[in-house]
């Protein structure tokens, strides 16, 4: 496999992650609310905004790789200490670790893009 297509294959899988990551979490944070009908829903959209902020660091990371990998990589990192995640393997498999690779995986196609123009 050459290198062009790796990378190329590296970041459709980060994407592809990320997007699937971000969109499950968002749409389970606005429906947990909806056992108790609409008002529910309604009153449960605030538990939604932290995710719309994932939301834009995932429309960063499609525009920019490199800073939205970044941006990716650190709310990886971040969320293992605001979901407590270190002690629940569920948690930890769910929400950083996807974040964290493909944050990983961004930010190495951006590296490698450049080493290949460098050539």
């Amino acid at each position: 496999m050459r290198r062009s297509s790796l990378v190329k294959s590296l970041r459709y899988v980060g994407r592809a992650v990320l997007s699937v990551v971000s969109l499950f979490w968002l749409v389970f944070a606005v429906l947990s609310g909806t056992e108790n009908g609409i008002g529910g829903l309604l009153a449960n959209l605030p538990n939604a905004l932290p995710w719309l902020g994932l939301i834009a660091i995932v429309y960063i990371a499609f525009r920019w790789e490199l800073a939205g990998g970044a941006l990716v990589l650190a709310a990886g990192v971040a969320s293992i200490v605001f979901f407590n995640a270190w002690t629940a393997p569920v948690v930890l498999l769910g929400i950083p670790l996807p974040l964290i690779a493909a944050g990983t995986a961004l930010i190495l196609c951006s590296i490698l893009d450049r080493s290949d123009q460098d050539t």
